[in-house]
């Protein structure tokens, strides 16, 4: 879990704080950060943005910016204040005011903390911790916590647990990690134990729904996997593509009949799901469970977000709005290096690049959605 893996996003702020936000009349808010951006997440009128800093013993940073009201807050963390072993921010999501961000540190094991704070309150709070092999140690064996997602009131994490089960009889050195029973078959698989689906209330983790135990071939296979949140809705996914919808206190609101295949990305806004499985856009009505529409993209392509009838996705480095009434679509083209990201809200869409060096590489960039409306015209 390298900082490669998490460079979904890159922004940038510059002034005398770590982060400052400049406007113009004629120019869409910019946030400049003194960190890389590595990931964003956005709900409402904010966006949080985590960073990193490419010298080491320098802690790095979580800004929650509103470019509405001019306004950014920034958060120290625990990660890469020391050098040696992995410290990234591999999540970070964003529910009202309460920002929530995974720190993973570790050298033979892989230690995680999930963190939150709720703005304007100055106390940061550990929500869980696991620990697992997916350091030096190259295991799954252990526990695990991702998937973090949030929208309005609710922010959404899964839990689990995997240990390797070898078949009965295998000449297994004790000392490797394993199960304590053998596997059911003839194939070494792992075990998936204690998997939860959890929400952040009051500052702990709270089980909303729990799921059998499970054998699969393969990491990150588990069900209940966080796939989308909205309007107090959780979108979850099984190992066979199918996605089934919860509503914030666990009860099963509807199951959609979504196949296998290679996805990338969802999103869910109102009455729409929306996937990109085998590159093609594909948007199902939550109501019915039907899929109603279906379009090709570009190879790669990698869906962000849904709102209000505009779809964003990734298309290489560029960031693609696209209309589902019309297929009309716009196209940002950033500057700079690395990966980009985007988000989409009602307040209007949040993208991020960073440049390759100097005292503010990272950029966030707040696009109006009337903005975005009179261009599509």
């Amino acid at each position: 879990m390298g900082k490669a893996w998490l460079a979904l996003v890159a922004l940038v702020v510059a002034g005398s704080l770590s982060a400052s936000a400049s406007t113009s009349p004629a120019k869409n808010p910019v946030l400049r950060t003194k960190g890389y951006v590595v990931q964003i997440a956005a709900d409402g009128p904010r966006v949080a943005v985590a960073t990193e800093f490419s010298k080491e013993n320098k802690c790095d940073r979580v800004v929650v910016w509103n470019p509405v009201k001019r306004a950014n807050t920034q958060i120290i963390t625990r990660v890469n204040c020391e050098s040696g072993g992995v410290n990234d921010i591999p999540e970070i999501a964003l529910a009202g005011k309460r920002v929530a961000w995974l720190e993973a540190q570790g050298g033979n094991y892989l230690e995680l903390n999930l963190r939150s704070r709720v703005l304007g309150h100055g106390k940061t709070g550990s929500i869980g911790s696991a620990s697992n092999g997916n350091g030096a140690a190259e295991s799954p064996d252990g526990s695990y916590l991702e998937n973090m997602l949030g929208d309005g009131a609710l922010l959404v994490f899964n839990s689990w647990s995997v240990c390797t089960a070898y078949p009965a009889g295998s000449d297994i050195d004790p000392s490797e990690p394993q199960c304590d029973f053998p596997a059911s078959g003839t194939k070494t698989v792992l075990y998936y134990s204690a998997q939860k689906l959890r929400k952040i209330v009051n500052g702990k983790g709270v089980k909303i729904v729990s799921a059998p135990d499970i054998e699969a071939s393969g990491l990150r296979t588990m069900s209940l996997k966080v796939v989308a949140v909205g309007a107090g809705r959780i979108a979850t996914q099984q190992p066979d593509g199918s996605v089934t919808i919860y509503s914030a206190a666990g009860s099963v609101s509807k199951k959609i009949a979504v196949p296998t295949g290679k996805f990338s990305g969802f999103a869910l806004q109102g009455s729409q799901l929306a996937t990109v499985r085998d590159g093609k856009l594909e948007l199902y009505d939550v109501g019915s469970g039907t899929l109603v529409k279906t379009t090709p993209l570009a190879a790669g392509s990698v869906l962000r977000d849904l709102q209000n009838g505009l779809v964003v996705y990734l298309d290489g480095r560029k960031i693609r709005v696209l209309r589902l009434s019309d297929g009309k679509k716009l196209t940002f083209s950033p500057p700079g290096m690395g990966s980009v990201d985007a988000q989409i809200e009602s307040s209007g869409l949040f993208y991020s690049y960073n440049y390759k060096g100097g005292r503010s590489p990272g950029r966030v960039v707040f696009v109006p959605f009337a903005t975005l409306q009179k261009k599509l015209g």
